[in-house]
């Protein structure tokens, strides 16, 4: 029988290796009596591998401390994260949603000084308390539901509440700038923090064993794409009309460009007809290991494709996003060091 040679793995035909543990820089090859035999590389093949490892490392560590002097507050908070994959998908969402959320919550007080009510302002002085509690509900919430698998519907409604939740807040902060109804309006600005916080959570894929992302021609920002263009020239639009109707146009102009993020990104995850599920890696580096870049299943949006002769073009081991078993996947389970994966 032949050989079939894979990056990193070479196995005899018509048999297939599960290990937890295999060391991927050894190429494996599978006898007839099933067992593992090491087929040691070349001295020059090994010198040029731990060379390539250490510029990867060398360049991640020059990474951090650029983006640590650059933007410490974003460098901290990716640090609460220990692997690399919990920010690696929808990334820019991440980052636009860490710099909205806390700018809007700076200014909350700011925005809504001329406020007279005074269950509203005990609700003010009290702010960062309720946001706190709400972050800790849904971080026990999404832990306590323990799903192996991230969900499509979750992403797709987690950017549906977050982009409804960006425009409450720019809605609010243009009415309480014209005096309109200040406390209704204070009081709308609060809850849009809370929706947006809480929504946030159903795109984290912390407490999930496979997470999903889209393939690159699926992903708005992968090569141009009308709809992104449509959507920029909206939200570049608008932006200018808010430096002429509130004094904090900075903020609104910060929270179109996380609108416009979250829907580029909600029209991508709606309207695609697949996506990967992954395994999660500590290290950006790791994302080379073998399979490359975690990916474990390719799953297809049935409603998605519809018509007979796409199903044609489907990849091979595809499995339908409604029927979808991943009791049947081999993937690997990272062991976290700061708390528990999941609950035994």
């Amino acid at each position: 029988m032949e050989d079939l040679h894979l990056p990193g793995i070479s196995l005899r035909k018509s048999y297939c290796v599960f290990s937890e543990e295999v060391n991927s820089s050894i190429p494996l090859r599978l006898s007839p009596y099933y067992r593992i035999l090491p087929v040691l590389p070349s001295q020059s093949s090994w010198s040029a591998s731990v060379r390539m490892e250490r510029s990867t490392i060398i360049c991640y560590i020059l990474k951090c401390i650029l983006f640590g002097l650059l933007n410490p507050l974003w460098f901290i908070f990716s640090l609460a994260f220990e692997f690399y994959t919990h920010l690696h998908p929808f990334g820019l969402t991440h980052f636009t949603f860490f710099h909205s959320f806390v700018c809007s919550t700076l200014l909350i007080e700011p925005v809504t000084y001329e406020t007279k009510e005074a269950s509203l302002l005990l609700l003010l002085h009290l702010h960062l308390v309720i946001l706190f509690g709400v972050g800790v509900l849904s971080s026990a919430a999404l832990k306590e539901a323990k799903l192996k698998a991230q969900k499509l519907n979750h992403v797709i409604l987690g950017f549906f509440v977050m982009l409804l939740s960006v425009w409450t807040l720019f809605g609010s902060i243009i009415a309480i700038g014209f005096r309109y109804k200040v406390p209704v309006f204070g009081f709308m600005y609060f809850l849009a923090l809370c929706s947006l916080l809480a929504s946030w959570f159903l795109l984290c894929n912390v407490w999930s064993d496979l997470y999903l992302t889209l393939p690159p021609k699926d992903q708005p920002f992968f090569g141009i794409k009308i709809y992104v263009v449509l959507f920029g020239l909206l939200h570049l639009s608008i932006s200018i009309a808010s430096f002429f109707l509130t004094k904090f146009w900075p903020l609104c102009c910060l929270l179109l460009f996380a609108s416009f993020v979250f829907s580029c990104n909600l029209w991508s995850c709606f309207f695609t007809k697949s996506y990967y599920l992954c395994e999660h890696r500590r290290h950006e580096w790791d994302m080379q290991e073998s399979p490359i870049d975690g990916i474990i299943c390719h799953v297809v949006v049935r409603r998605n494709v519809r018509r007979v002769e796409h199903r044609t073009k489907l990849p091979i081991g595809f499995q339908f996003d409604d029927v979808l078993d991943i009791n049947g996947l081999w993937y690997t389970v990272l062991e976290s060091h700061r708390v528990s994966h999941r609950d035994n």
